[in-house]
C-alpha cells in the first residue's frame, strides 16, 4: 500500500481523563452486584456483533473493533491513492477503495463502559442548562437506575489492585492507559484512526467513560466476558432511579479562583 500523503502515525488520539463524577446505568439487580465489586465485561468482539435493533441498538456499533479507517481519494489534506504491489507491479485499487484495521485479538480485549460527567469544549457538561443537568430520557432504556461514584480516584485504585491479582491481563498501546472519556465525530466517510475513544456523534449523548485491558482466554467465563472482584464500593458510590434525574435534574456549583499573592483565593461558590 502506498499513499500520496502517508499518516505520519496511524495511532487514534490518547484520550481525555478529567471529569466530575462517573456513573453506571442498568437494571437495580446488575448495579447491586457491581457494588457488591463485581466488574463485568464484555470483548469488542461481543459488542461489535451485536444487533442493530430494538433497545440493543444503543449499544450496538460494528465498528467497536476497528481501530481505523483509511479511504482513497479526497482528503483535507490532499488526496490520498491506495495500491497493492504484486511483484514488482504497483496496481490502484481505485478512488472508492477502502482499507479497515481491525484490532487484533477482539474477543481478549475486554471494555466496560460508562458515562462521565465532563465539560465539553463549550466549558459546559453535556445537558448542562442554567447550572443544571438534564439527564437524556434514552438512559432509561439501558436500566431502571443509576449508580453514581463520587470518588472516581478510589474506584480506580479498587480495579488496578484488584488487577494486579489477575495471572493472564495484560495491556496494550492501543489501549493507551486503559481508560478515558471518549469523543465524538461525525464518522460517515471517516478515514484516519478510531481507535477505543472515538465514536459517531449520535452516541455523544451517552457521555461515555471506558475502562479496558486484555485478558487471555482462561480467565474469560463460558460467555466470553470477563468477571473482575475489586470489593464492595458502597462507600464510594449510591443507587438512585433513572426517572430521578429526569424529573430532578442535578444541580452544578462551579468555584472559580483568582492569583492572591503565593497563591489562589475562591471568590465564589
Amino acid at each position: 500500500m502506498e499513499t500520496e500523503n502517508k499518516f505520519k502515525s496511524f495511532i487514534a488520539s490518547k484520550p481525555g481523563t478529567n471529569f466530575w463524577l462517573l456513573f453506571k446505568v442498568a437494571s437495580y439487580d446488575r448495579l447491586v452486584q457491581m457494588q457488591k465489586g463485581l466488574i463485568y465485561m464484555n470483548s469488542l468482539e461481543y459488542f461489535s456483533s451485536l444487533k442493530d435493533e430494538g433497545t440493543l441498538a444503543l449499544r450496538a456499533d460494528e465498528l467497536e473493533k476497528v481501530y481505523g479507517i483509511l479511504r482513497a481519494g479526497k482528503t483535507p489534506t490532499g488526496h490520498t491513492t491506495l495500491s497493492l504491489k504484486v511483484d514488482d507491479e504497483e496496481i490502484d485499487m481505485g478512488p472508492e477503495a477502502v482499507l479497515t484495521a481491525h484490532f487484533p485479538r477482539a474477543k481478549n480485549t475486554m471494555l466496560f463502559c460508562m458515562g462521565a460527567f465532563s465539560d465539553g469544549e463549550d466549558g459546559l457538561i453535556p445537558g448542562e442548562v442554567d447550572n443544571k443537568i438534564y439527564f437524556d430520557e434514552r438512559f432509561l432504556e439501558f436500566g431502571s437506575h443509576i449508580l453514581l461514584i463520587n470518588k472516581p480516584r478510589d474506584f480506580s485504585e479498587r480495579i488496578n489492585k484488584a488487577l494486579k491479582k489477575v495471572s493472564g491481563a495484560f495491556s496494550s498501546k492501543l489501549l493507551h492507559d486503559g481508560y478515558g472519556l471518549v469523543g465524538y465525530k461525525s464518522l460517515e466517510n471517516y478515514s484516519g484512526p478510531i481507535g477505543l475513544y472515538l465514536k459517531d456523534t449520535k452516541y455523544s449523548w451517552q457521555m461515555e467513560f471506558r475502562i479496558s485491558f486484555g485478558v487471555e482466554d482462561h480467565c474469560l467465563n463460558s460467555k466470553g466476558a470477563f468477571e473482575l472482584e475489586i470489593g464492595d464500593i458502597s462507600d464510594i458510590s449510591s443507587i438512585i432511579p433513572v426517572q430521578a434525574l429526569i424529573d430532578e435534574p442535578l444541580c452544578v456549583k462551579r468555584r472559580t479562583f483568582i492569583k492572591s499573592g503565593d497563591g489562589y483565593e475562591q471568590v465564589n461558590g
